[in-house]
């Protein structure tokens, strides 16, 4: 019988949205009762804990619903061969994962519907002035979001996506700045991927206008 002590925590930042991983020891439990976990935008994940290392509690900060949960586990169940899933109490939507990294990663993979399924699920492709145009471009925002290069100049990475049939418009909820994606051509297309971070500006002092974004690109190899 091999008894595993290492696994792999990965939950989706409630702050930068990002999906974090951790590795997970049953060592760092020796001599304390309480680990906590944070994403590397600083923000805390989860705090896992135990009285006895037998069974221990995840409290987590959810994504879905903007609350915490907890969760109950035995040991065996946590550092093993089997994926455990962590769901939101209110939507009962998978929020993130724990065991060993290749079935979290596997798990996450298969998590991530495209946008553009999703959208033909739900009956928006005529929605759309070019749907595979629009389709790339969220996904190009995603793929930012993720990587932690989708922010405001006010610093906050809290930013909130609204879609038009020819365009999308990102929002900072923290300083109310506005950024326009338009994606209706090829070439609205190709200027999203060669964008390598993306900064909405603040409007000038007296202006009316929206926020511009500051794109910056990669250097060329």
């Amino acid at each position: 019988m091999i008894l595993s002590t290492m696994t792999v925590v990965a939950l989706r930042c409630p702050a930068c949205g990002r999906m974090d991983f951790h590795a997970l020891s049953l060592f760092a439990f020796a001599g304390r009762k309480v680990h906590k976990l944070h994403c590397s935008c600083g923000a805390g994940l989860m705090t896992v804990g135990s009285k006895d290392r037998k069974r221990f509690w995840l409290q987590a900060h959810c994504i879905m619903c903007e609350t915490q949960h907890l969760h109950w586990f035995p040991r065996e169940q946590l550092w093993s061969q089997q994926l455990t899933e962590l769901r939101c109490a209110e939507t009962m939507v998978e929020v993130g994962f724990i065991g060993p990294r290749e079935k979290v990663k596997t798990a996450i993979l298969n998590q991530d519907k495209s946008l553009q399924e999703m959208a033909e699920n739900l009956g928006l492709t005529d929605y759309f002035e070019n749907p595979e145009v629009m389709y790339a471009v969220l996904e190009r925002l995603h793929k930012l979001a993720e990587e932690g290069a989708l922010s405001c100049s006010c610093g906050s990475f809290q930013i909130n996506v609204e879609v038009y049939p020819e365009r999308v418009e990102l929002r900072c909820e923290a300083c109310d700045n506005t950024y326009v994606c338009y994606a209706e051509s090829d070439n609205d297309l190709q200027v999203m991927k060669r964008c390598a971070e993306l900064q909405i500006q603040g409007a000038a002092p007296g202006s009316r206008e929206s926020g511009r974004g500051r794109r910056r690109r990669k250097k060329s190899p």
